[in-house]
């Protein structure tokens, strides 16, 4: 059977009038779902078929990666501007880093690809099939 299963950094409270401590404190000190993105995974039969988010993200700033079953989706922006330019007093912008990790031991990863278009990244993510076995007749002496 195939799956994929996206890595955890946390989990789950045994006792949950501590959740909501652990809830409140997380942006301060890990990653929140906030600051990470957002991942759609169908199955398609043969394939896992991976969507995802990165609105605002140059194509040259994401970063994939598969290693010893691990696929990793990376990337990091800088839109920040310099006050007084160009007249601005205040300028808003964004600026990091997001990274997710998930199990692909089941995947051929010499197959994978990859492209990105209006802010979605999709990665095509074949399975590796059991090979089927021509049944064979075994003679006996």
């Amino acid at each position: 059977m195939s799956n994929m299963i996206s890595y955890r950094t946390r989990t789950p409270s045994l006792f949950p009038e501590t959740r909501f401590f652990e809830d409140f404190m997380r942006p301060f000190f890990t990653a929140s779902p906030a600051d990470s993105f957002r991942v759609d995974v169908k199955d398609e039969g043969e394939k896992f078929v991976l969507e995802a988010e990165l609105p605002g993200v140059s194509r040259d700033s994401i970063v994939v990666d598969v290693n010893d079953g691990v696929l990793t989706i990376g990337a990091e922006w800088n839109d920040s501007k310099k006050e007084n330019e160009n007249g601005y007093v205040i300028s808003e912008r964004r600026s990091g880093s997001v990274k997710r990790s998930f199990n692909v031991e089941n995947i051929d990863e010499g197959l994978i690809t990859a492209k990105y278009e209006n802010g979605v990244l999709t990665l095509d993510l074949p399975k590796i099939l059991p090979e089927k076995k021509e049944p064979r007749k075994i003679e006996i002496l």
